[in-house]
């Protein structure tokens, strides 16, 4: 995930949560990332698949996998240009053109995810079942140990790890949709072993049970995806922030 700070508030981390003070880069993490913040927070926020990271940084992932680095670090005068561009923008609609330009143009200019972990990473998110590493592994032409070392190495986090965090937001897209089922069955769903695994789950990679995760009146912002909206706003309209591709 990549923030971009149009104006940046003052973010002071809690429980030792990893967060680099302006436009910070966000890889993957099994574990929710928490801070504070004083003042106004403006910004832009990018959604990216490891493959598209892997090709707009060209880095492997577990590089900046549980920690954060800034835009700055990654882009260099590319991310202080496209910073300015967007401060400079009349309006939403504008920003996000500008950004479906940029980040169009220099992805098609670094290496790519290599398929057969993309082909995985697709497996183990878009499933509505468990999926094993060992066919995963199989299906890439590798052993396990290999697929799980490649994997981990390339997108930031081990497959089963991935599957895990899957099958989390699969839950919470249930239990924000209509007509959510209760939570005994939601669990049976989403392939917990029951509820207290469900809620167990919920702690470790959000924070927080499914029930004080509908809670009224909470204060705190939580940021899930923009395929897990509790606070829905308008879309622009533009590719990048209706997830079609850019290319």
């Amino acid at each position: 995930m990549v923030i971009i700070d149009l104006d940046t508030p003052v973010r002071r981390q809690v429980d030792g949560s990893p967060l680099a003070a302006i436009s910070p880069v966000v890889g993957l993490s099994n574990q929710p990332m928490t801070y504070e913040r004083t003042g106004v927070e403006r910004g832009i926020v990018i959604e990216l698949t490891p493959l598209g990271a892997r090709a707009l940084f060209g880095l492997p992932l577990r590089e900046i996998s549980a920690t954060t680095v800034t835009l700055d670090d990654l882009l260099g005068t590319r991310a202080r240009v496209l910073t300015e561009e967007l401060r400079e923008a009349k309006d939403s609609d504008h920003r996000f053109r500008i950004l479906d330009c940029r980040l169009a143009k220099w992805i098609l200019n670094e290496p790519e995810l290599p398929r057969s972990l993309d082909q995985g990473w697709r497996n183990l998110t878009l499933a509505e079942r468990m999926v094993k590493v060992d066919d995963l592994a199989e299906q890439a032409g590798l052993t396990r140990q290999h697929f799980t070392t490649r994997f981990h190495r390339e997108v930031g986090l081990p497959p089963k790890a991935v599957a895990r965090v899957a099958r989390c937001h699969r839950a919470i897209r249930l239990l924000t949709g209509t007509n959510p089922p209760p939570l005994p069955s939601l669990a049976a769903l989403c392939g917990y072993t029951d509820q207290a695994h469900l809620n167990r789950d919920f702690r470790l990679l959000i924070g927080c049970t499914p029930t004080a995760l509908l809670r009224a009146g909470n204060a705190t912002d939580l940021y899930l995806g923009s395929l897990i909206s509790l606070r829905p706003v308008p879309l622009t309209g533009t590719k990048l922030e209706s997830g079609r591709p850019l290319f």
